[in-house]
């Protein structure tokens, strides 16, 4: 059961909810009674199910009172499925949630949603797709958000240790944009039906934006790709891990023009996104560990020329098709190693 409180007015319930640190620092939606038996309304499951325990503070997460954060957030009771089965897949072990919220890395749980229910509840896939401008989108994530905080005691200063921290740590919720892409969607990809909605959940850093004007073919295109990818300040350079390509239309329209495929874009990335040995022992996260413990064993260290990998395997780059006109794509460094942190694809059920 959640606790039940009384206050005069939703003025007055905004105001509570900052002095119990229970907000993101934005006002919230007062959760009364008849609008969380809304949000209970749209999903068939004992609002008292334990859905796991949020850490690091490892506060009891049940439908109930995931609901309740869902309406704090703003969310129609149709995107509640969506919220639920988030949360779902961030406490599977697997993801490695304590690791996310406690780093000092910027990293946060980005949520990729795929499936009929991305155009049914107009989650954003095109323009802006990691900015504002869609209901959908903003308060899934910050639903998801505010459940990590106030469940997990992912406070800033606490139990997150983020240095810097990033704007998606307000909200983090995209879509793939199916209906165009030329590719399989990546719900597919990870062995779910087109017809099944999904989300999947990926320890993020920001997007860093990935321009090319200039060149017009897969190849030139996926050059630039590769130089932005391989870059000493990125922690993925030592640590590996997962993280995503999303591949902008006019770009995927001349890498799929000359017959690429996701696939072929995984294999590239992981053979050409690569920095000199001579340079990546010179800076970063670089230390005597890191080719014994966390680069592939198979690697010969005594070649100057050797070039270290970003990813230890193709499969550790997620790609995607969204976002709106322009020549611009976006990269999105992950967290830790797959040992780590491993991304969650999770079924959606009503």
């Amino acid at each position: 059961m959640v606790e039940r409180i009384r206050l005069p007015d939703a003025w007055a319930a905004i105001e509570h909810f900052f002095q119990q640190e229970w907000s993101d620092g934005l006002p919230v939606v007062p959760p009364t009674e008849p609008l969380v038996r809304q949000m209970l309304d749209a999903v068939n499951r004992d609002p008292a199910e334990v859905i796991g325990y949020v850490p690091p503070r490892f506060g009891q997460a049940t439908v109930e009172n995931l609901a309740v954060h869902a309406v704090i957030a703003g969310c129609q009771p149709a995107y509640f499925p969506v919220v639920l089965a988030a949360i779902e897949a961030l406490l599977e072990p697997s993801f490695g949630l304590h690791g996310v919220i406690a780093t000092t890395h910027v990293s946060t749980p980005l949520i990729i949603v795929n499936g009929p229910i991305t155009q049914e509840l107009d989650i954003n896939s095109g323009y802006n797709l990691f900015g504002q401008g869609w209901r959908a989108n903003a308060t899934i994530g910050r639903a998801t958000r505010l459940i990590l905080n106030n469940l997990g005691g992912a406070l800033p200063g606490g139990s997150d240790q983020s240095t810097l921290g990033h704007p998606g740590k307000f909200t983090y919720c995209i879509a793939e944009n199916e209906a165009d892409s030329p590719w399989e969607p990546l719900h597919v990809q990870r062995g779910f039906a087109p017809e099944d909605n999904t989300v999947t959940v990926l320890a993020a850093a920001a997007p860093y934006s990935m321009s090319d004007f200039f060149n017009n073919t897969a190849l030139g295109i996926m050059r630039t790709f590769a130089d932005c990818m391989s870059n000493v300040g990125s922690a993925n350079m030592y640590r590996g891990g997962e993280m995503l390509v999303v591949v902008g239309p006019e770009h995927a329209g001349d890498i799929a023009g000359d017959g690429w495929t996701k696939r072929d874009i995984q294999y590239y990335l992981y053979e050409y996104a690569r920095k000199p040995y001579a340079e990546a022992r010179l800076g970063g996260m670089y230390s005597d560990d890191v080719p014994r413990d966390l680069w592939p064993r198979w690697l010969d260290y005594n070649r100057d020329d050797l070039m270290v990998p970003i990813v230890r395997s193709p499969d550790e780059i997620l790609v995607i098709y969204g976002g709106g006109a322009g020549r611009h794509s976006a990269w999105v460094p992950g967290w830790g190693n797959v040992d780590r942190s491993r991304t969650v694809t999770w079924r959606i059920e009503s």
